[in-house]
């Protein structure tokens, strides 16, 4: 069932329906991925200097934006590249490798050692122009181009996760698969196109992954079969609304990918940050019969989404589950949904549409039902004229009487600007007046009051990709005094992860030292999403020591373990830090 599901997703990234993808982006010609890349040089993933001791080797591999992945740190003596093989989604398409992929370019190893090479000769003016020749910066395109960007998300990531000195032998045995995600789906804060996207670029790191097993039998003389690499991907992106249950299909998938043993590929393990919105008034529990506000601003061109998830119940459902949503100064509308995929509409006093509330059952593994309904409210400042529009204010959100009894969680999803990306998006909030974001000292309170009241909580407004069961999920604590950050979101048990790393310096010092996209370039960037490749970076060191954690649990055991020890062996390149859990 996973399986075909994802196909489907596959074939929907292959057709395009959203317009993710610039029109010269797409291959028109899919072909299957034969043995080539095993014979012809140009075809390998690395350069025989570069490939991995098949008995401690563990694949690294990052799903992000603008990955620099003709850094140093990416290479060995001599400009050898470490990056087996990157993906980038939306560059414009030109044949070679990657002809069985829907878009884009491929690019390996030994084709990125060239470019350098063409550096150190003075046939390209320096390591920009890598980009460019490459054909994955291209200013002349209708794209964002962030890969042009001095300190974006994406370098970050990757050079936490698989950053090495040159020199360093550890690298050697830490290859990169990198995926570039389309500017379209990471300034989509919202996250709706990501999905189909996030699960092509997974298939694509676990194809590559074999392959690379199968390069290293093919140089060593091993028999087939016999080199099964384990694999860490780094996921440090995220929603804030869903159903955090494990669910959706990208969960599920994730989950898939980890628990089965493939014959011919080590274990595949999943890191993800548990999210940043312990303290942005996005999460609220309610009960039939109660209502909250839900605080739209003004001059926002994009659309403003609410999830609310019910109860899971046994038998299917039976017309109970709704919902009533209030525009400012209009009466409220209650749904009378029965059927998947209905909606509502939602206007004004002049019968003009202000939105619409969908109706998302979901059936789950066990057999059971979760009812869920998402509600779109329209811009608040329409792009053109005759658009329609929403008007800001507070609205007020409820579960109608008569719903089955339960709690019945609400999620705003995040819809704000990324850094670096033109959208014009406003983010918006719930609003609940017994909710205090700071004592009367003005400092912010961090955890939920007990008795307070309040509908609006702090705790379990986590990571929606990270609901699964076998993905860790990486917090972020203050190196000094190693408290929790004020913006680490909990998982719902008042934790702030599976595992806990040093991210921001400390209460007044917000943020941690990192790479930018250029050799030698550094910025100061906060968030769990440095927390996760700190954990993925570990964990692959752990299992090309020979450990084999089967599981979540048993990934938190020797994570425990190793913060116990008295002096945790360090693992960021450059960077005096250690593990805390």
């Amino acid at each position: 069932m996973i399986a075909l599901a994802i196909m489907s997703a596959f074939e929907d990234f292959v057709n395009d329906p959203a317009g993710v993808l610039p029109d010269d982006a797409m291959n028109p010609d899919p072909q299957e991925l034969d043995d080539s890349d095993l014979d012809d040089p140009a075809l390998a993933y690395l350069e025989d200097a570069a490939l991995p001791d098949p008995d401690r080797g563990c694949i690294l591999a990052v799903i992000d934006d603008a990955i620099p992945f003709a850094h140093e740190r990416l290479t060995l003596p001599g400009g050898v590249s470490r990056v087996a093989a990157f993906w980038a989604q939306d560059a414009a398409f030109a044949g070679g490798p990657g002809l069985d992929l829907p878009s884009g370019i491929e690019l390996r190893g030994p084709a990125i050692g060239q470019l350098l090479q063409q550096v150190a000769a003075g046939a390209l003016p320096g390591e920009d122009a890598i980009y460019r020749a490459s054909g994955v910066l291209d200013f002349r395109r209708d794209s964002t181009p962030s890969t042009a960007y001095s300190d974006p998300h994406g370098a970050a990531v990757a050079l936490l996760a698989a950053g090495f000195a040159p020199q360093d032998p550890a690298g050697r045995d830490h290859p990169l698969i990198a995926v570039n995600l389309p500017p379209r789906i990471t300034e989509d804060s919202m996250g709706t196109l990501a999905p189909v996207s996030i699960l092509a670029s997974i298939l694509f790191i676990i194809t590559r992954a074999r392959r690379l097993c199968r390069l290293v039998e093919t140089r060593r003389g091993l028999s087939a079969g016999s080199v099964r690499l384990p694999v860490v991907i780094n996921l440090s992106f995220g929603l804030t609304a869903g159903a955090r249950d494990g669910s959706s299909l990208l969960e599920r998938f994730m989950d898939a990918v980890s628990a089965v043993a493939a014959a011919d590929l080590g274990p595949v393990h999943f890191v993800l940050p548990t999210g940043n919105n312990r303290q942005s008034r996005l999460f609220a529990r309610l009960k039939p019969g109660e209502d909250i506000g839900w605080r739209i601003q003004p001059d926002d061109r994009t659309i403003t989404p609410i999830e609310i998830w019910g109860p899971v119940h046994d038998g299917p459902p039976d017309g109970r589950f709704q919902i009533t949503v209030t525009p400012p100064g209009l009466a409220p509308t209650t749904t009378a949904f029965t059927a998947p995929w209905q909606y509502s509409l939602l206007t004004g006093a002049d019968g003009a549409e202000l939105g619409r509330a969908y109706y998302t059952p979901r059936l789950l593994e066990n057999g059971r039902w979760r009812e869920g309904a998402t509600v779109i409210v329209n811009p608040t400042c329409p792009q053109f004229p005759g658009e329609p529009w929403a008007m800001p204010g507070e609205w007020r959100v409820g579960i109608a009487p008569g719903s089955l009894d339960g709690v019945y969680e609400t999620s705003v999803q995040r819809d704000e600007v990324i850094r670096g990306f033109p959208r014009e998006a406003r983010q918006s909030w719930l609003h609940d007046p017994a909710y205090r974001a700071e004592d009367e000292a003005g400092r912010p309170i961090l955890s939920d009051p007990p008795a307070s009241g309040a509908r609006v909580v702090r705790d379990g407004a986590f990571n929606t990709y990270a609901g699964g069961t076998r993905p860790i999920r990486a917090g972020a604590v203050e190196a000094a005094g190693l408290s929790l950050t004020s913006y680490c979101s909990t998982l719902g048990d008042g934790q702030g992860g599976d595992c806990l790393l040093p991210v921001d310096r400390s209460h007044g010092l917000r943020g941690m030292i990192v790479r930018g996209r250029a050799s030698g370039g550094f910025s100061i960037q906060a968030g769990t999403s440095l927390a996760a490749p700190q954990f993925a970076r570990w964990l692959a060191a752990r299992l090309a020591a020979g450990d084999a954690p089967a599981d979540r649990g048993a990934i938190r055991t020797l994570a425990q373990l190793h913060a116990a020890q008295p002096n945790p062996t360090p693992v960021l390149d450059g960077i005096d830090r250690f593990l805390p859990f």
